[in-house]
């Protein structure tokens, strides 16, 4: 049978500029704002609350000095704030950021099919951008408006990646989709990377207001960008050359007329294969807020980190897993290209590795213990290893289900992220002011492990 799909044209015959790549790279940088907002209060926080908000009522501290560590110095300035908010209000006002989000996954979505992606995606960065200038003003005003304000921006952000999925499926051929949806997710890792170095720097010389000010003011300046260089489709845009628009549109084919059909919703939600994925990405989801949320406390209180230190030891994991998910893509191409494992067991690998690896390392972290350069080790094999899913369960969908893959991206993505965000944002918020906190924080990462491991053998 003959092949029917187009030929890539060759980049001369495009006019050199592509106009599906200059969305991507606007994607890529749309995540790494859209994550910069998301989780600078998880690094902004510890320089936000009294350092030890239980020893001014004579109780006992929040960590005894279980390891011997010396305590921080240079940086107590910086660490020592105003707000006198215990652990559950710290978690309540990092976890209420999933109650909104989790309200505007699938509605977002529609939305985007509706009026189109662009509109859609960037108005809600431009509104959470908006929002985030108010957090030090809401701070000020009490725990419960600044959880009101996190509430609003979850409820914000909860409609951009069903709308970038909108997007990549306008903008993107089929035989890109791979590097499409790689290169635009990385921006949220690459996002973590440069928000606690760039949270600390502003910290230590500004104030931690301008954690949140200076991160709201690039964000509305890409947002000018996105509005001015993006549209919902190739057919609407004025730089994008006829060979490039036509080797685009024929690509896609008759996919655009889907977006009309009735979504089955009992039968997606009734799928075995469907459901073994669900599964599998909250065990994921699980293990990857649990660390995302954690990490900046967890190195202050628990490794006495300075904040320099702890700026480059919460973001380094991150920086592992953007290397991890270069090298899977190179060794999985070649992999599958010579014959040695087939697609789907490849995907079962990278499942395994994503939801194994940190398990494993978790489980060896309750063990080390006081051992910092063990432990900051562990900690970055762990989240380097999350990548995996991209590699793997994430990308099953497309295969179960092509035609309707965004629509149930939108279900996953709210069992990857809504959830178990605010699950994880509690699991350790109302313990850590307990006498005995190495122990619960060794049982809440020994937890997590199990979760990792159960989930991966329901997908396997």
């Amino acid at each position: 049978m003959m092949d029917n799909k187009p030929v890539p044209p060759s980049l001369k015959d495009q006019g050199y500029f592509l106009g599906r790549y200059l969305v991507a790279s606007l994607l890529f940088f749309g995540n790494v704002f859209n994550y910069m907002l998301r989780v600078n209060i998880n690094f902004a926080i510890t320089a936000m609350v009294v350092s030890n908000p239980n020893a001014t009522n004579g109780s006992t501290p929040i960590v005894d000095d279980t390891c011997g560590f010396e305590d921080i110095e240079e940086d107590q300035d910086a660490y020592d704030g105003i707000f006198e908010w215990d652990e559950w209000t710290q978690g309540m006002i990092t976890g209420s950021f999933f109650w909104g989000y989790i309200i505007t996954q699938i509605p977002g979505g529609r939305l985007a099919e509706k009026v189109g992606g662009r509109l859609v995606y960037g108005g809600c960065m431009t509104f959470t951008a908006l929002l985030t200038f108010l957090i030090p003003v809401a701070a000020h005003a009490g725990s419960g408006t600044l959880i009101a304000i996190r509430f609003m921006l979850g409820l914000s952000e909860g409609a951009t990646f069903p709308a970038l999925s909108t997007l990549v499926a306008s903008w993107c051929p089929p035989i890109e989709r791979s590097f499409f949806n790689t290169f635009t997710h990385i921006g949220a890792q690459f996002g973590i990377v440069l928000t606690y170095p760039l949270c600390a720097l502003l910290i230590q010389n500004l104030g931690w207001e301008f954690a949140f000010y200076i991160p709201a003011a690039m964000t509305l300046v890409w947002s000018v960008a996105w509005f001015v260089f993006v549209t919902n489709s190739p057919k609407d845009h004025r730089w994008v050359s006829e060979t490039e628009r036509d080797y685009i549109l024929a690509s896609l084919g008759n996919t655009e007329n889907t977006k009309t059909q009735a979504v089955p919703i009992r039968s997606i939600l009734t799928s075995v294969p469907v459901l073994a994925l669900v599964i599998t990405t909250f065990g994921d989801g699980w293990g990857f807020y649990t660390l995302l949320t954690e990490l900046p406390q967890y190195m202050k209180i628990m490794l006495k980190k300075d904040m320099n230190s702890n700026a480059l030891s919460s973001a380094l994991p991150y920086l592992g897993f953007m290397a991890m998910g270069v090298c899977l893509s190179i060794v999985g191409d070649i992999l599958r290209q010579r014959g040695v494992v087939s697609t789907t067991t490849f995907r079962k690998l990278a499942t395994g590795l994503g939801q194994l690896g940190p398990a494993v390392c978790l489980f060896i972290l309750t063990w080390v213990k006081c051992d910092k350069a063990a432990t900051s080790g562990l900690l970055i094999a762990a989240v380097a290893m999350q990548v995996g899913k991209y590699k793997g369960h994430l990308v099953k969908i497309r295969g179960i289900c092509p035609r309707l893959w965004s629509k149930t991206s939108e279900i996953l993505n709210f069992y990857d992220g809504d959830l178990e965000g605010d699950l994880a944002g509690h699991s350790l918020g109302p313990r850590l002011n307990m006498p005995l906190i190495f122990t619960l924080y060794n049982r809440e990462v020994g937890r997590t492990s199990l979760i990792y491991s159960l989930y991966n053998n329901i997908y396997l």
